[in-house]
């Protein structure tokens, strides 16, 4: 192969990438092959295979970009997270009083409603085909695992926000702030079912039942499925009356 500068190979890779994007749209992820994209990209068959030995090489760097593409909203997230678990602890160390009390609980009800519209924006902006394709690798890892197993180890790893709301929240127990009413370790499992389940069934509707005669993706409504989610999640913790 004729040398090439760093800044072509980069592009070549990325036109490449941007191919086997617009292929995922139309087939799910297991099914992608290498003759789909070079037939997308208009590139040659032994042009590709100097960018890219196999489909799972191409799979990598698309997840990859995918999540590089939503680490906006990640680190959103993590700043609403950690400005209002400032807030609670600099109501930590004052007197813990009725008023004290009331502050704290409506930093919970807070977090958990900006959350949700930091989650509510992602997915509105996401969903397809970022969600779509981050599904369909999961559901490839349940069926392929040996091509999961080249695949996943190398894609970049999402930060998981779960300990942190989780090590606060014990504390507000602690302290007698919030009682909630099942077990802390039920609530996070039940946020992460219920999150799941509401992304999956977007992308479900979304995605793979759309009207044959429109070409709307709205169908489903996200924002007030997770509105109701957030409802729910208060009432769990018993912040219920200080969510509005």
């Amino acid at each position: 192969m004729a040398k090439v500068s760093k800044e072509y190979y980069e592009f070549k890779k990325a036109s490449i990438i941007d191919a086997s994007l617009e292929v995922c749209k139309r087939k799910t992820v297991s099914s992608v092959t290498m003759q789909d994209i070079i037939d997308e990209a208009g590139i040659s068959q032994g042009g590709i295979y100097r960018y890219y030995k196999n489909i799972d090489e191409v799979l990598i760097d698309l997840l990859s970009r995918i999540r590089i593409e939503q680490y906006e909203s990640i680190n959103r997230l993590n700043s609403v997270i950690e400005q209002n678990i400032k807030d609670v602890i600099e109501l930590r160390n004052t007197t813990i009083d009725e008023n004290n009390v009331k502050a704290r609980r409506a930093c919970i009800a807070r977090i958990i409603k900006e959350i949700n519209n930091v989650w509510v924006e992602e997915l509105e902006k996401y969903l397809y085909p970022h969600k779509k394709i981050q599904l369909e690798y999961m559901i490839l890892a349940d069926n392929f695992p040996d091509r999961a197993r080249v695949i996943f180890p190398n894609a970049s790893e999402e930060k998981s926000i779960d300990g942190r709301i989780m090590k606060e929240l014990r504390r507000e127990i602690e302290d007698g702030i919030i009682t909630p009413r099942i077990p802390l370790q039920e609530f996070m499992e039940y946020n992460t079912s219920v999150y799941l389940g509401i992304i999956n069934r977007a992308i479900s509707v979304n995605c793979y039942q759309r009207n044959a005669n429109s070409n709307n993706r709205n169908d489903y409504d996200i924002k007030r499925r997770y509105e109701t989610f957030a409802k729910s999640s208060a009432f769990f913790l018993g912040v219920e009356k200080y969510f509005e």
